[in-house]
């Protein structure tokens, strides 16, 4: 891992001389602060120069400039390092996501094949080993067998996630039974609404299930044969999701393929992967980039805390905020729109 703080105008360099500048870190992850002056940079050139740079690239400074050439940008030096102390928690990590995030594929799909490789490969890297060390895993409960709740009504179909005790979190069986749900809304006409039991919608991830596949490559295989990213993205149309309470990593990656998310107001939103030595393994390198830009999903890993639903709304994640108690009318009266 390395640290390297330059002048903006050392990213105005050919890009010969930019790989030199890596020369001392190479193998390692390495971050580039750039801060200072922006006026006189040759915005193409630089960009040119920058996005081919293996590193990611943290400006400080102002002027729309910043935007073209940097991974992540803010005027802010106390931004700066507190999206720095993110890299240093998981760098490896931190730095695969910007990598895969500074090039988005032409497709959905690829994008979600491409992220599901990255995840796999990380599942085998030593932060990922060290924290599921220091983390093991509990005994495993006896799940239920409704994890998913499904009802047709007044020709709308309500699919619910119903694991409220641990905030809907996704184990193998509720991905399996939210995966059937969704394949069936696939097959019928209805307008689809999804929903979560309990304080949350999604937590994300069941912590226990993490690296509980017999290996990283066969943790790919069944991500993407069984892909509630692309299942939903294919429903998305027709889909409406209302979100609550925690919405993390999964939890917020999968439903904002939806053409339509609507939060209360006590929605908070966050992507605690790097925490674990990883990445969004569940189309949130995507689904987020789509609707707010790639640097949001950045943004989120390296910052580490979860944002609020106006936050949320300002970034153009969902499209309404409501009180918590109007979420299911409203959600209800947008689906029967769409009937």
């Amino acid at each position: 891992m390395a640290v390297l703080v330059v002048e903006p105008e050392v990213l105005g360099a050919n890009e010969a001389s930019l790989n030199a500048l890596l020369e001392n870190v190479a193998g390692e992850p390495v971050l580039v602060v750039a801060r200072g002056n922006w006026e006189n940079l040759d915005a193409p050139s630089a960009s040119t120069g920058a996005q081919s740079l293996p590193a990611i690239v943290i400006g400080v400074g102002r002027g729309s400039v910043l935007s073209k050439i940097c991974d992540l940008w803010t005027e802010s030096d106390v931004q700066a390092k507190a999206w720095q102390a993110g890299f240093e928690q998981s760098p490896g990590a931190a730095w695969t996501a910007a990598m895969l995030l500074r090039d988005q594929p032409v497709s959905v799909w690829g994008g979600i094949v491409n992220e599901s490789t990255a995840y796999s490969t990380l599942l085998s890297g030593e932060y990922f080993k060290k924290w599921r060390a220091d983390n093991p895993k509990r005994t495993s409960e006896i799940e239920s067998e409704n994890l998913v709740e499904v009802e047709v009504r007044a020709g709308i179909r309500i699919i619910t996630l119903n694991r409220p005790l641990r905030h809907n979190a996704i184990t193998p069986g509720l991905r399996d039974s939210l995966y059937a749900a969704l394949a069936q809304a696939l097959l019928e006409a209805e307008p689809v609404v999804l929903r979560g039991h309990g304080p949350s919608f999604c937590s994300g991830g069941d912590l226990d299930t993490f690296g509980s596949a017999p290996d990283p490559a066969w943790a790919h295989i069944i991500r993407t044969t069984r892909s509630l990213a692309w299942i939903t993205h294919l429903l998305a149309p027709r889909l409406v999701v209302a979100l609550h309470g925690a919405c993390l990593g999964a939890g917020v990656e999968i439903p904002l393929f939806a053409h339509q998310v609507i939060a209360a107001d006590n929605t908070r939103i966050g992507l605690p992967e790097l925490r674990f030595g990883l990445i969004p393994g569940a189309g949130g390198t995507v689904s987020i980039s789509q609707r707010a830009g790639a640097h949001r999903v950045l943004e989120l890993l390296l910052d580490g805390t979860a944002i609020d639903a106006d936050k949320a709304q300002s970034w153009g994640l969902v499209e309404e905020v409501v009180p918590e108690s109007d979420l299911e009318n409203r959600v209800i009266r947008i689906a029967e729109a769409k009937k």
